[in-house]
């Protein structure tokens, strides 16, 4: 294990995919909202896997994706949504709605519960350019070394060359501070349907 990872630019396939794939299911084990829609562990790991590797697939071929390697694995991932990119092409979404429908299977009923709150997210997303944060996660085991840092650093960066925004959704209220470090600050919390848990979007000013 090194100190500083190597911070790797360009999509992920083949097992490269796998990898990233892996650490996400690792790392939303424990997301409040994660645990909500899938309570019993295999399903939760299965839904993850199903809707990261889709993402990770389609939304890395349109959007710009950093990966962290080290010991010759991905230990953290972010996927960057390019300014002018979102909303994503009609086609992709159908897709992933397909696909969600797959991932909640045999639990449909709870996408009526937490229908709201996505709908609020979407209705949130700023409209202007920016670039969006749709995917950060480091290992579990990797946490709180920095690496997550290294992965948001290039892009930030950008932003604030470019005079550009970030944004990102949060399910988990230990994250809304970790990226407050860089910069985001809260915008809303959604939470329209009680007992569904909150999401949290955040933006980023460009630092003049």
């Amino acid at each position: 294990m090194s100190e500083h990872p190597e911070i790797v630019e360009g999509r992920l396939t083949g097992a490269r995919l796998g990898e990233a794939v892996e650490v996400t299911v690792r790392a939303f084990d424990d997301d409040p909202f994660s645990r909500y829609l899938f309570p019993h562990s295999r399903h939760r790991r299965r839904a993850t896997r199903l809707q990261q590797r889709d993402t990770f697939s389609k939304n890395g071929a349109i959007g710009l994706t950093r990966s962290a390697i080290d010991d010759g694995r991905i230990v953290g991932v972010a996927l960057w949504i390019p300014p002018g990119a979102w909303p994503l092409p009609s086609k992709t979404t159908l897709s992933q709605r397909v696909l969600t429908l797959r991932a909640y299977f045999p639990n449909l009923a709870v996408l009526t519960k937490i229908r709201p709150t996505f709908q609020a997210v979407d209705a949130s997303h700023p409209i202007e350019p920016h670039w969006y944060l749709q995917v950060m996660t480091v290992d579990p085991s990797r946490q709180r070394q920095g690496i997550g840092g290294a992965l948001l650093a290039p892009t930030l960066e950008s932003c604030d060359a470019d005079g550009l925004p970030a944004w990102l959704e949060t399910q988990k209220e230990a994250n809304v501070r970790y990226y407050e470090r860089f910069g985001f600050q809260v915008e809303a919390v959604h939470a329209p349907t009680p007992g569904v848990p909150p999401l949290w979007t955040m933006r980023r000013t460009p630092a003049r």
